[in-house]
């Protein structure tokens, strides 16, 4: 599968490439994300209108793309059954295994978060010759939204007992692992909780980030890298309830700015020839 790090310089700089690479593992996958896009345009359009208005903005969008990498991602979708076509000169059409693909790739904004009000705490020793096992574990500690308190030390606001569980016996890594429940409190020594949460979960370096693509987005500069832009962050945001975050937390703004960029978008296209 071809890797998002093959998008052609043209139309793209640097920053972008670092940007499509830090959500879509594979070029696959953004082409998969424009499907959807594509498919959900929300203005009234007749039945000849929308395909003929989402192939301009496919071509508009994609055209900053090598036409052999587009190719060998439509190939390889089609391939694995993540997409078909109706017929030939049709925008593709995404799957049901195309979307449980996609849902397990995008960051998707969680507007619920519901929460039990109780941290959980995760230590880990395990043996310096599996110290691969080690990393993979951090790096499923992160996904799942924990946060680094000291070396072998995490913490999080969700139990993670039961995906820690089914990694550990994927892992065999028994007795290794273990989650304990602070309470309600969740405070750690003297530190506010939420002051503890900022720290661990670097917020401030985070809301930095969000704070300077609402900053380019009331410059009203925005194109679908925009949204993309706005992905990369969202997979780095722990999305912690949000009772826990600070006053000064950009997320929720950033998240609405998003939808009002989508619509815009949206409204873009032509709407004929």
């Amino acid at each position: 599968m071809q890797n998002i790090s093959t998008l052609s310089s043209r139309g793209i700089g640097q920053t972008s490439l670092d940007i499509a690479e830090g959500v879509f593992s594979h070029m696959v996958d953004l082409m998969l994300w424009y499907t959807v896009y594509m498919a959900e345009l929300s203005v009234p359009f007749n039945a000849y209108g929308k395909p003929f208005r989402a192939s301009i903005a496919a071509d508009r969008f994609l055209y900053q793309v090598n036409y052999d990498v587009i190719k060998h991602a439509i190939v390889h979708a089609k391939r694995k059954g993540w997409i078909k076509r109706r017929s030939r000169h049709a925008i593709p059409t995404i799957t049901e295994a195309g979307k449980l693909r996609l849902s397990q790739t995008i960051p998707q904004y969680d507007v619920h978060r519901v929460w039990d009000g109780r941290m959980h705490l995760i230590t880990y020793d395990i043996p310096e010759q599996r110290s691969g096992d080690r990393q993979l574990l951090r790096g499923f500690l992160r996904r799942i939204g924990s946060g680094r308190l000291q070396d072998s030390v995490w913490i999080t606001p969700y139990n993670p007992i039961d995906t820690i569980r089914t990694f550990i016996e994927a892992k065999n890594l028994g007795g290794t692992v273990i989650v304990s429940d602070l309470g309600r409190d969740g405070a750690i020594g003297e530190e506010d909780l939420r002051a503890l949460i900022v720290r661990v979960y670097k917020l401030e370096a985070l809301n930095i980030r969000y704070e300077a693509w609402l900053a380019n987005f009331k410059s009203e500069k925005n194109d679908h890298w925009s949204a993309i832009q706005y992905l990369s962050i969202l997979s780095d945001d722990p999305q912690l309830p949000f009772s826990l975050l600070p006053s000064w937390w950009k997320g929720d703004q950033a998240y609405a700015c998003n939808k009002q960029l989508l619509a815009k978008l949206d409204r873009s296209i032509p709407t004929g020839m």
